[in-house]
């Protein structure tokens, strides 16, 4: 996903504030850690290599049974990453891993391009060593392997070349994503922030503070890019620019993602809402009941609201509350995290 930040890991100055006490985000940063992201990669690579081997069923007897399961298998691999998505930070920013996943908004066509002309080389090109780590980010992941699932362009069930290339990039992206997963399991994300020379730090808040500028910044790219820039909210609709919109996933990725955040709100012992509750009690309630609002509000919307031919003003409509209620999330998020003595920066995942 393209309006992330490239963030390899953190450099800390001087400037940075010690906290009143060491220790104090244990809990909800060790909660985050393994309940959200280290289960939440767990859980993604399992289901990348689910639709790996689907997809090597596929090629081998390309049956409908199989077509339909191996479609299933791509739809559940979808969801896992956006329940990870929110993070661009530790090991999935090696190799460019990220931006590998999913690489949208793809507004130019670049993947299909790309796919296009790699299915008409000699199929021995992609089984060099490192083909598929140096290959183009548009090619490797989600939005690739969608675009040969569902793209007119390409026809898996019927040419040998374009299943071929499917099981090298479903196997690449199952390799990419068990990597992250065992990485994340070997480190802390404290091991992703470093300190400049002389500088003193808490390491255990400046990861945090990290992780909550992620989620912030992720709140912002779910309401602008998922749900306001293609429906035409504040200009031009362009339904295309939805996310995974032809496989019709884009809004269950948005539920997803929202589902996502009270999974981090409440993550660890005590979690961020137990500390809120402690110490800023009416913005935690404020910020808990705008999550599930968001949640409520997205399952709300018709499940045809990305697809069937509703008016510009009538998708608008619809989306009003929703937009709204982000938007209250966002502004609660970002004062309680302030509050609570977290520097917060400008939003990086602004722009394309």
């Amino acid at each position: 996903m393209k309006y992330f930040p490239k963030i390899m890991a953190v450099a800390i100055s001087a400037s940075v504030p010690l906290l009143s006490f060491a220790g104090q985000w244990q809990g909800p940063l060790n909660g985050i850690i393994s309940d959200v992201i280290r289960s939440g990669y767990n859980t993604y690579a399992v289901s990348a290599d689910t639709l790996a081997q689907q997809t090597t069923q596929l090629c081998a007897a390309p049956t409908k049974a199989n077509q339909a399961s191996t479609e299933t298998a791509f739809q559940n691999n979808v969801l896992d990453w956006q329940q990870v998505q929110w993070l661009n930070f530790g090991p999935v920013t090696y190799f460019m891993r990220y931006y590998a996943f999913e690489y949208w908004p793809d507004k130019k066509g670049v993947t299909q391009r790309q796919l296009r002309a790699l299915a008409q080389q000699d199929s021995s090109v992609m089984e060099a060593p490192k083909f598929w780590t140096s290959a183009s980010i548009a090619v490797r992941g989600l939005t690739a392997i969608e675009s040969l699932l569902y793209h007119p362009d390409f026809t898996p069930m019927k040419t040998k070349n374009h299943c071929h290339l499917l099981e090298k990039v479903t196997a690449h992206q199952f390799s990419s994503a068990s990597d992250v997963a065992k990485q994340w399991q070997d480190s802390r994300a404290q091991d992703w922030i470093f300190a400049e020379e002389g500088a003193e730090f808490d390491a255990e808040q400046a990861a945090l503070e990290q992780v909550l500028q992620q989620w912030i910044e992720h709140m912002s790219a779910v309401k602008d890019a998922k749900l306001e820039t293609p429906i035409g909210y504040n200009g031009h609709e362009n339904l295309k620019l939805a996310e995974f919109y032809r496989s019709h996933l884009s809004l269950p990725s948005i539920q997803a993602n929202l589902m996502s955040y009270r999974k981090i709100y409440h993550a660890g012992q005590p979690s961020l809402y137990d500390i809120a509750q402690q110490q800023h009690p009416k913005l935690a309630n404020q910020l808990e009941q705008a999550l599930i609002n968001n949640q409520k509000l997205a399952l709300q919307l018709p499940d045809d609201y990305f697809q069937s031919s509703y008016s510009k003003a009538q998708r608008i409509e619809m989306a009003t509350p929703l937009v709204k209620s982000i938007s209250a999330s966002q502004t609660y998020l970002a004062q309680l995290v302030t509050q609570l003595g977290f520097q917060i920066g400008f939003n990086s995942r602004d722009g394309d």
